[in-house]
């Protein structure tokens, strides 16, 4: 990261010069309260996610919502589709910050390191709805917020929650505290989970690997001087370990994450009405083998472990002024990576530098308004990213046998490629969106954007390779995606009633796909190419109260995608599926009932080394309640799978551990129980 310490330190001090010179929309779920925010623009989930599932990390929560599904690849590390699009096609960010997994197989998505007692919040925009977070973000954002002056008490500036769980399928125990104390002029927050999981059961009986064990503690340090001026530094590490991994031919034995923030926000009277500034850090150290936890008598010629790091530095600043009837935001966004992957034997000889001394530094400008026109709404805006991506190890030669360069991967299975692995691209992206008050019971929207999303470190640079057959190796000279999308929806409020619906298409130049070589010494290798592509969707959602505290709800999503290139699906594609929601909301009582289903998923691509084939819908029912056993005290509890039904999510990954299975199963029946209180 050549320039990462210059950006950062031009970032700091226009956040240190913005405090000095100016002293004188979406889906959001309340973490504590599970209630949603309406929002004219999207398809809202059910009204009880919250209080209906225990979800294992971040990705295991959002694949509750409409329009979201999981990958599962473990007992952690659910990598969320949205809209059929995932990994770095989605913006996930943490507080503020962005997360890159250290696992070059995404044993470790952005998503699991959110442990969700410690948000206030999660804010999730499907498709492209603002240009504020970073360049990408294709299929959507996925903010988890933490708003600490939000949960104070106003009286003697004390809260916190602590929390209890248990099942009988999966965690053994989970663990958490968070307290906070503030005065006038600032706050301490501090909280600390401990989770312990062991494997689950499928519904046929069969343990699946998924264990693992989680500790987390984080510090939140804030200053408020005025009741607009927030500075605040916040410091979180997890640690994970012994996790395995059915859908992998390895597992985790350790991993250690660490994320620092330090922003500053404010308002004021003047041309810039307010500042929203911030800097971050997050730094993984991950390791992955096939033999401590799985092959413990593995000769050592055949061991083979992968310790990798995965650093990120990045900022952002966001000014805003009105303008007669329009308010315009408009800054900058820094967003560099590292990431180094190293596969030794046990006997300590490297095999291969999967990840290169790989980086990509992105510097952004952005331009943001929204113009009131009446009770309408028409925001528009371009941003500007300029990206460079080296890999700084990429004629570094190992190997056990023949050693190998990563350029001579990439030329072995690339032929175009020139040696050269550094790339420079200037993108450019777009948004027009338009909402209109047909009445006061309906809302129309229309939104036009397009969105630049360049290869990640994987795509571009990784290097494993295992022979000319058999090798998974990264492209250098692909080409940024290029998304083109339209964006179309009703939301209509009449009487007990609501439903919403939206439509979507996306035409894709120059999509990333993960495909098999085909011709040459290197058919049947991975690599990835630039395709053209087509994706399309619908979604559905309605809900109605019976009684004043029965409410039935229910939402349905379907999604296709084309590689138009080559007249062939695109691998795990979501089916359509969606589920039918029942609750009960008492003072005291609190309970409902949830039937979850999917299709059978025929649109299949086999040429791809993804795709695992072609699934079986399902239908699945979970129940639960919670009962307040005091004002600030309450359990809630609950069988998921209540029939014990034997399921995989279509886009899950492949059973790697036990190959009589096709993907990874979804947990049996499971019931838990768990314990919080606030004060």
């Amino acid at each position: 990261m050549q320039h990462t310490l210059t950006r950062l330190t031009l970032l700091s001090s226009i956040l240190i010069l913005s405090t000095s010179a100016m002293a004188e929309d979406t889906m959001v779920i309340d973490i504590k309260s599970g209630k949603k925010a309406t929002s004219p623009n999207e398809v809202q989930p059910l009204a009880a996610e919250r209080s209906a599932v225990l979800p294992a990390d971040g990705g295991d929560f959002l694949k509750q919502l409409n329009g979201v599904s999981g990958s599962r690849f473990g007992g952690r590390g659910i990598e969320p589709v949205i809209r059929g699009q995932s990994q770095t096609q989605l913006n996930v960010l943490l507080d503020g910050a962005y997360v890159h997994g250290g696992c070059p197989n995404r044993m470790d998505p952005p998503t699991s390191w959110a442990a969700l007692e410690t948000y206030e919040k999660v804010t999730v925009e499907k498709g492209v709805q603002t240009l504020q977070h970073g360049s990408g973000g294709s299929g959507g954002t996925v903010l988890f917020e933490r708003d600490t002056r939000s949960i104070t008490d106003p009286e003697d500036g004390l809260s916190g929650k602590v929390s209890a769980t248990a099942m009988n399928n999966g965690v053994k125990h989970d663990v958490s505290a968070d307290l906070t104390k503030a005065g006038e002029k600032g706050y301490v927050r501090v909280f600390a989970q401990d989770r312990e999981a062991d494997n689950y059961e499928d519904g046929d009986g069969n343990e699946v690997r998924s264990a693992y064990k989680h500790k987390q503690a984080g510090v939140v340090l804030g200053v408020t001087p005025t009741a607009d001026r927030t500075i605040e530094y916040s410091y979180e590490n997890n640690d994970f370990s012994d996790a395995l991994y059915a859908g992998a031919g390895m597992d985790s034995p350790e991993e250690f994450g660490s994320i620092q923030r330090l922003k500053y926000k404010d308002k004021f009277a003047g041309k810039v009405e307010s500042i929203d500034a911030e800097v971050y850090s997050s730094n993984i150290d991950h390791l992955m083998d096939n033999y401590s936890l799985r092959n413990p008598g593995l000769a050592p010629a055949a061991q083979r472990s992968v310790p990798t790091t995965s650093d990120t530095l990045g900022g952002k600043v966001a000014l805003k002024s009105t303008v007669g009837n329009t308010e315009v935001t408009y800054g900058v966004n820094v967003q560099n990576r590292e990431r180094n992957a190293t596969m030794t034997n046990g006997l300590g000889a490297v095999a291969n530098l999967m990840w290169p001394g790989a980086t990509t530094d992105q510097t952004g400008v952005f331009v943001e308004a929204e113009t009131k026109l009446g009770a309408d709404k028409l925001k528009y805006g371009v941003r500007v990213d300029q990206v460079k991506a080296d890999a700084s190890k990429a004629d570094q030669t190992v190997g056990l046998m023949a050693p190998r360069s990563p350029n001579q991967n990439y030329t072995a299975v690339n032929s175009a490629y020139d040696g050269d692995p550094s790339a420079d691209e200037t993108n450019v992206g777009a948004l027009l969106r338009y909402e209109k008050s047909l009445n006061e019971n309906t809302t129309v929207f229309a939104g036009a954007s397009r969105t630049v999303r360049t290869a990640d470190e994987t795509e571009r640079y990784l290097s494993n390779w295992s022979g000319p057959t058999t090798s998974w190796v990264g492209n250098p000279d692909l080409k940024p995606e290029k998304h083109n999308q339209l964006d179309l929806g009703i939301s209509q409020q009449k009487g007990n009633v609501r439903w919403t619906g939206t439509v979507f298409a996306d035409k894709v130049d120059d999509f990333i796909l993960r495909d098999k070589v085909t011709t040459g010494m290197t058919a049947g290798s991975q690599s990835y190419r630039n395709v053209d592509a087509d994706l399309y969707g619908v979604e559905l959602g309605a809900e109605t109260k019976l009684s004043q505290k029965v409410k039935l709800s229910g939402d349905v999503a379907y999604v296709k995608r084309t590689n138009t290139t080559d007249d062939r699906a695109i691998a795990q594609t979501p089916p359509v599926n969606g589920k039918v929601q029942l609750d009960y909301n008492g003072a005291k009582w609190g309970g409902g009932t949830r039937v979850r289903f999917a299709a059978g998923q025929k649109q299949v691509d086999l040429l791809s080394p993804v795709e695992v084939g072609e699934s079986s819908g399902y239908g699945v029912m979970d129940a639960y309640g919670r009962y307040s056993i005091s004002k600030a005290t309450k359990v809630r509890f609950g069988v998921d799978n209540v029939f014990d039904k034997t399921y995989a999510e279509h886009v899950s990954r492949s059973n790697a551990f036990d190959t009589s299975v096709v993907r990874v199963n979804e947990p049996g029946r499971t019931a838990w129980l768990k314990l919080e209180t606030e004060f």
